[in-house]
């Protein structure tokens, strides 16, 4: 699957779970109801007069059962039900949205007054602080209405519901449910690549980190658990305040982890800076959220609203351009974020435009976060296989000659010190072939340079195939190869080398069009016991090669007995051509 494909592929599941989240969430039996709305708008304290009925003809129908609080003063609704309640189960009020929302419910038939708020801890102990629930008289009539007051808030339209008691607490189980799987969701990925910093010390896994602690926590307000439950109750006091600092917060290191997984810097250095300039706002606008000299707070969320309009395309773009570039992390950073920034421009555009909430987006947008921190747990999971992959290919090019692809001096001869030890250790036997390809020069001085690298390449697997694992091959220098063969006896070691020798000359090599013949010339050395160190195994390997140099070429030889000091000065004289 290519990295398109695998795009298409989150993309699809990000749907699907979207699609279940509304299914979920799908809307109980609801009892016909009527809505109107005090006009002109009476202060609280005409509480008296309007459950008496005095003010009912100025109330004005609603078009759809909805509240729509005032920035500006606080409102009077009257609710009633289309027919008489029949149900043997009371009837169950419920307010979608109820942040931001302070309510006060006069109920027949004493029409005492019930104040109900997420942020109280008294508002409703039956029910979650997912919507404001206010249980209504069981022998409720299309006759007797209920009237809310509503407290100054954002101007956003607030779904009514009417169930009865058992489907209440049945969608109720179904909210609290959801709203606690998709912050588990996104907590498991943040414990993952916490584990995944405090190893690696990169501040882009803290960011992260950070980032999805802070949706965590914005969720837990936008849910009404953080005003339930300490620690996070502490913040109750600032009530929508506490959900609007998480946001910004969420938002300011979502900033800096997009810079620091992109790699915008380096790749798109100019939307980098915008990026970085667009954080400065939201700290500010962070810092008016929780000024406590600040009453009137309904600009805030306008302003709010605009600055997610505005920063949701600004980091689809950035990881628009770093997939453009070929960059993997900014598929991945697509797949992950395109459905959650979609749903923060649809939330923010409901806000401005002061829209009803829609019920699938309700729990779209944290699903959406929940997929986007899987996805993007993927991402930094495939930059540390890619660190890995960085540093195996230095190791490699480090280890290895460029030329053949085999190990370099350097890399041959520590795996023949670490065989000697061993070997020494354990008692047990050790072998080096000493090759040398014949009349290289010649092939060199006739065809180039080109096809002499040519002909060094081509040796390589008539060697490699008769080499066992364990075994070592390196180029020693030159046309010069050092063959390391843990465990093999003198027989097995002869038998190798003259395998070797047999495949390269055998082996069709064609230069310009010109058959060449290539040969070896083989030295076979053992591990005896006046053999001190590796290099003495070296140079009787040396040695033999010379005995199969001056014996004509294409020859395997096997050094027996001591290294003899005229060899060794006959071998220094041969021009190893």
């Amino acid at each position: 699957m290519d990295d398109r494909s695998r795009g298409w592929w989150w993309l699809g599941r990000a749907a699907a779970l979207v699609l279940l989240c509304a299914g979920l969430h799908a809307a109980a039996s609801e009892a016909p109801m009527l809505v109107a709305r005090l006009e002109p708008a009476l202060p609280r304290d005409a509480a008296a007069r309007i459950v008496a009925g005095a003010e009912d003809g100025h109330f004005v129908a609603e078009s759809y059962a909805a509240l729509t609080p005032s920035r500006h003063g606080g409102v009077w609704y009257r609710v009633r039900l289309a027919s008489d309640w029949t149900d043997s189960r009371p009837p169950v009020l419920k307010i979608a949205d109820p942040q931001g929302l302070a309510v006060t419910a006069y109920l027949p038939p004493a029409y005492a007054g019930v104040e109900r708020s997420v942020y109280r801890a008294d508002g409703g102990a039956e029910f979650t602080r997912h919507a404001i629930s206010i249980v209504l008289p069981d022998d409720l009539r299309a006759d007797q209405p209920l009237y809310l007051w509503i407290e100054p808030a954002s101007s956003v339209p607030r779904r009514l519901a009417i169930t009865d008691m058992a489907q209440a607490r049945a969608r109720d189980i179904v909210d609290a449910r959801l709203d606690i799987l998709f912050p588990a969701i996104q907590l498991a990925t943040l414990l993952v690549m916490l584990s995944f910093f405090i190893v690696l010390r990169e501040r882009m896994y803290a960011y992260f980190v950070g980032q999805m602690l802070f949706i965590v926590l914005f969720e837990f307000y936008e849910f009404g658990i953080g005003f339930e439950y300490l620690p996070f109750a502490w913040l109750a006091p600032l009530g929508i305040r506490a959900t609007w600092l998480m946001s910004l917060l969420a938002a300011i290191l979502s900033i800096d982890f997009t810079r620091q997984f992109l790699d915008l810097p380096h790749g798109a250095p100019r939307l980098d800076r915008v990026l970085a300039h667009a954080s400065w706002p939201l700290v500010a606008l962070a810092l008016l959220v929780i000024a406590p000299w600040i009453d009137s707070i309904g600009w805030i969320e306008d302003v709010l609203a605009f600055a997610f309009l505005l920063l949701a395309p600004l980091l689809l773009v950035a990881g628009l351009v770093a997939w453009q570039q070929g960059g993997r992390r900014g598929g991945y950073y697509l797949c992950a974020w395109v459905p959650g920034l979609l749903f923060v421009i649809v939330r923010a555009l409901q806000l401005a435009l002061h829209w009803p909430q829609p019920v699938w987006l309700e729990f779209a947008l944290p699903a959406a976060f929940a997929f986007a921190g899987i996805v993007l747990a993927f991402g930094l999971a495939d930059h540390i296989v890619s660190i890995r992959h960085e540093r195996d290919l230095a190791h490699r090019l480090a280890e290895h000659d460029m030329l053949t692809g085999v190990l370099n001096r350097r890399a041959i001869l520590a795996r023949l010190r670490a065989a000697f030890l061993a070997a020494r250790e354990k008692d047990r036997p050790l072998a080096v072939l000493f090759l040398d390809l014949d009349h290289f020069k010649r092939v060199n001085d006739s065809y180039g340079h080109r096809a002499g690298d040519q002909c060094l390449r081509a040796v390589i697997a008539p060697i490699a195939t008769e080499l066992r694992q364990g075994d070592a091959l390196g180029r020693y220098g030159g046309e010069e190869f050092l063959v390391v063969l843990p465990g093999a006896t003198v027989a097995n070691a002869e038998g190798v080398a003259e395998r070797i020798r047999h495949r390269v000359e055998e082996m069709p090599m064609l230069i310009s069009g010109m058959r060449v013949g290539l040969t070896l010339s083989i030295g076979v050395a053992t591990l005896d016991p006046d053999v001190m160190t590796p290099d003495d195994l070296i140079e009787r390997a040396d040695a033999a090669l010379y005995l199969s140099k001056s014996g004509g070429r294409n020859l395997v030889s096997t050094h027996r007995g001591p290294l003899a000091p005229a060899g060794e000065a006959m071998r220094e004289a041969w021009p190893h051509e």
